[in-house]
């Protein structure tokens, strides 16, 4: 009985413990095994939250990855020119403080990390596609419409799984001065092809670009049940064609909002793709650009995977994803990205309209499947705007699924998916 007074005397003195957390030790003297059970918890600046062993998610229970505390689980780049890291109180809550500026000198990497659980190895490979990281943030003035950031894990043999941040993830649609939440789901983070090990997880990191201040409340492991991409059903059509002439009248359909006022629609026969776009653009037909520059003014690009089994996280092309773009100017054409070259294969029509211009666009996908369409094919599929101004240059770009994200004419993780039927 005094042997094991004397060793939790010990453990106190170290300062590295706290009461809190339920765990059971095992320590070995010699011959002399002792049990000991008892509640700890990482002391912290301020007081934190108690830890809930009955919170879990598949029996995963490393849930909290930071708690409103400072220990040494949290670190951050340690230039002050760089960033600032800052936990604040006050009457009614505790939050962290982000300020940054990777764009000065002697800033190459900007960043902090949470090696939360006492650093232990996290084992997240039964959740990966339950779960999400939750937290709330909120701005210090400007509403934010994104934030600068990107996230990762790192496992303890140094492997990395990154993925950027994307506008998508606001639960609110954008950060304000009020406490926001942010859901980033853990199936987006490439694990497999980083050769990251989603059961040997050291930390959470988050990188931080451009220049910015933000503050955050409590960052955590979430049941995620939300939508990961943004999908669309095409209709099928069965005993009659679509005239691809830049006239509504074909489309009797249900159009899919995006953007301020854009909307689409799509059908698909036995053998084609059809895809209409309604544009709203006070300025329609800005565009003279030739060939593969048609993208620098008013212009329509598509992205299709016409393997339904590729990775939908794989953010590099493969033979089988295919760019089209639509000049949408005075002197329209068609253009395929993948082959550098116009495409003729394919066929389109636009109209002027009261809102800004009408467009349908037809791919043959039989011809770049070399297979049958078969109904309840899933497929990779992005559509994007892209808005020119009077000096022929592009102002805008936005994308169906991407929500903001730039890149999806190289990065096919930011499409959504088509359902062919």
């Amino acid at each position: 009985m005094i042997f094991r007074l004397f060793i939790l005397i010990s453990f106190v003195t170290c300062g590295s413990f706290l009461f809190g957390q339920d765990t059971t030790r095992i320590i070995n003297f010699d011959e002399i095994k002792i049990i000991d059970k008892r509640i700890i918890k990482r002391q912290g600046l301020y007081d934190s939250y108690e830890v809930d062993k009955t919170k879990n998610i598949n029996g995963y229970t490393q849930l909290t990855i930071f708690d409103n505390t400072m220990s040494d689980e949290v670190w951050y780049t340690e230039n002050v020119n760089c960033v600032s890291v800052d936990l604040k109180a006050n009457e009614k809550d505790t939050y962290l403080q982000l300020q940054w500026n990777k764009d000065r000198d002697g800033c190459d990497w900007v960043g902090v990390g949470f090696g939360w659980d006492f650093w232990t190895s996290k084992d997240i490979s039964g959740i990966l596609d339950i779960a999400a990281i939750e937290f709330e943030v909120r701005s210090t003035g400007k509403d934010i419409t994104n934030l600068p950031w990107a996230m990762g894990f790192e496992d303890y043999s140094n492997g990395q799984a990154w993925t950027g941040f994307l506008r998508k993830y606001f639960v609110d649609d954008i950060i304000t001065t009020e406490w926001s939440k942010v859901q980033i789901p853990l199936s987006i983070f490439p694990f497999v092809e980083t050769d990251t090990d989603p059961s040997n997880i050291k930390q959470m990191i988050v990188q931080l670009f451009a220049e910015g201040v933000a503050e955050i409340n409590r960052i955590e492991l979430v049941p995620f049940t939300g939508k990961l991409r943004e999908t669309v059903i095409s209709e099928s059509l069965t005993d009659k064609s679509i005239s691809v002439d830049g006239n509504s009248i074909d489309w009797n359909a249900n159009f899919t909002s995006f953007g301020d006022g854009h909307s689409f629609a799509t059908k698909n026969s036995s053998d084609s793709l059809y895809i209409a776009v309604k544009v709203k653009d006070q300025r329609p037909f800005l565009n003279n650009k030739t060939n593969a520059d048609l993208w620098n003014g008013d212009a329509i690009e598509i992205a299709i995977a016409t393997n339904p089994k590729a990775n939908p996280k794989r953010e590099l092309f493969l033979l089988s994803d295919y760019h089209f773009g639509l000049n949408c100017g005075l002197k329209p054409y068609l253009w395929n990205f993948s082959d550098d070259k116009l495409y003729s294969e394919g066929n389109f029509g636009i109209t002027k309209t009261d809102y800004g211009y009408f467009a349908e666009i037809a791919i043959p996908l039989k011809k770049l499947m070399h297979a049958d369409l078969k109904a309840d094919t899933p497929l990779g599929f992005e559509i994007a705007v892209d808005e020119g101004n009077e000096k022929m240059i592009r102002e805008i770009q936005t994308t169906w699924n991407g929500h903001g994200a730039t890149g999806f004419h190289s990065n096919p993780s930011l499409w959504g998916t088509i359902v062919l039927k």
